[in-house]
């Protein structure tokens, strides 16, 4: 096997074979990509991790759409609402590239 395409919420996921394993890319419908520079061991562990890291992408999106809403109803102060949202940051913590605008 050298590539496999599933498809987890509207995301595609690729998982390559690479030499010392597999390697795993998503892509939403709007282009934007997630990518993961760890080699994974078998094709069966980079398409889990894939579908997590789907899964935590749209946690996060909910979870800042939350604190928007807070925010707007005065429940959390302006620093408060920056210092949750950069806690949210999914791009710092992984290889996420937005499609252009």
């Amino acid at each position: 096997m050298t590539e496999l395409i599933e498809f987890h919420l509207g995301w595609m996921i690729e998982v390559t074979a690479a030499e010392s394993g597999f390697r795993l890319c998503c892509r939403s419908p709007l282009g934007e990509k997630l990518a993961d520079p760890t080699v994974y061991q078998n094709h069966q562990i980079a398409m889990a991790t894939a579908i997590g890291l789907i899964d935590q992408f749209f946690v996060c999106q909910t979870l800042r759409q939350v604190l928007r809403e807070l925010y707007e109803a005065e429940s959390l102060s302006f620093e408060e609402w920056q210092q949750l949202g950069r806690s949210l940051d999914f791009s710092s913590r992984h290889q996420f590239t937005q499609s252009p605008s």
